[in-house]
């Protein structure tokens, strides 16, 4: 049996989520897969390795290796308008 990697499990939770919610495409979207570049050194040990990547929030593209979990935020999770960190 083979186990998937970790990068393959985010993407079927991706997918998942995107297929049992309707999420608008300027917030996560699927584009398809490409080769994980040389330049980037963030994972070296997927260099040459084709994987999904997705657009996030309408301008990040990004490779599922570099979302780091798929949690459910929910609406409670925001901070206030007035949380101390910004003019008041």
């Amino acid at each position: 049996m083979k186990v998937p990697k970790q990068y393959e499990l985010t993407h079927l939770q991706l997918q998942a989520m995107l297929r049992d919610h309707s999420i608008h495409e300027s917030e996560l979207m699927y584009v398809g897969d490409r080769v994980y570049p040389e330049d980037f050194q963030a994972h070296p040990e997927y260099h040459g390795i084709v994987m999904p990547w997705y657009l996030i929030g309408g301008e990040h593209e990004v490779p599922v290796c570099d979302i780091a979990s798929v949690d459910q935020v929910d609406d409670d999770d925001c901070v206030p308008e007035n949380d101390g960190w910004g003019p008041q």
